[in-house]
């Protein structure tokens, strides 16, 4: 029953709710929409070839449904996962730099 959605709720979308919620502070929405389009449609055109020329297919039974030849899932993979990387770069940013300025800020 839908296996590839159920995955990415699991191992997605609750990690992506967390980072963003820990990162609200750091987001640039603006910004974050732009890498997010750009990377989507470069994710878009891979997966749209690669389908095609038949390097890869993908299961009917465990899909939602299709659009434009891939799966629906596919392109909440293609935003969902950036998203987890920008955001997990953003807490180790964060973790990384607050470490350098407590440690800064002991030596003053």
């Amino acid at each position: 029953m839908y296996l590839y959605l159920q995955l990415l709720c699991i191992f997605a979308i609750v990690p992506n709710v967390i980072l963003l919620y820990l990162n609200r502070k750091k987001i640039h929405l603006k910004t974050l929409c732009v890498a997010l389009f750009i990377l989507f449609l470069v994710a878009v055109l891979w997966d749209q070839l690669s389908v095609r020329m038949g390097l890869w297919s993908f299961s009917q039974h465990e899909l939602v449904g299709f659009l434009f030849g891939l799966p629906i899932e596919e392109y909440l993979f293609f935003l969902l996962v950036p998203l987890m990387s920008i955001n997990i770069y953003l807490l180790i940013d964060r973790i990384l730099t607050g470490d350098k300025k407590k440690k800064g800020n002991t030596n003053e």
